[in-house]
């Protein structure tokens, strides 16, 4: 299958992270094109609490080191751009998709739920130094995130014991 625009893989992962949201009985919605920094607003059912994520998909995004049976997964890398590795915003998450190459449509696409500031700290020793800013991360570094919707969770409705 030919590669699919940019764009289209973008809106995949913001509507993906918005069905899924939505599957948690949450209020999730794609705000307006031109809102700068935010792809979705998420809320919980009485609109009390509300949370900003900035979303960043590819369409996979495992990176695997070495060859034949040796060839095992070391690094994750996602579409980041100068202006999102500076942000510090406790307050805004990223939900990095991957959408697995699951043009057959076996797999569901992973989502890493990752509060900014991790992002910003992560990339403060080298962003100034490259011309084109992508996340390339470890694995295990992402695994704590890796479809962790449970963090969208405890922000919204952070006096539920059961998450």
């Amino acid at each position: 299958m030919s590669r699919v625009s940019p764009n289209l893989t973008g809106a995949a992962g913001e509507h993906f992270v918005v069905y899924k949201l939505s599957s948690l009985g949450l209020v999730a919605a794609l705000p307006r094109a031109g809102a700068t920094g935010v792809d979705v607003l998420v809320s919980n059912s009485d609109g009390s609490r509300t949370v900003a994520i900035q979303v960043k998909t590819t369409d996979n995004a495992v990176r695997t080191r070495d060859r034949g049976t040796a060839k095992v997964p070391f690094q994750l890398q996602f579409p980041l751009g100068y202006k999102c590795a500076k942000i510090d915003n406790p307050e805004l998450l990223f939900a990095f998709v991957d959408l697995r190459d699951s043009f057959d449509h076996s797999t569901q696409p992973d989502v890493y739920l990752v509060p900014a500031p991790f992002v910003n700290d992560y990339c403060q020793p080298w962003v100034e130094s490259v011309a084109l800013v992508r996340l390339h991360i470890d694995i295990a570094a992402m695994q704590p995130f890796k479809n962790a919707w449970e963090i969208v969770l405890a922000r919204l409705m952070p006096n539920e014991t059961d998450l």
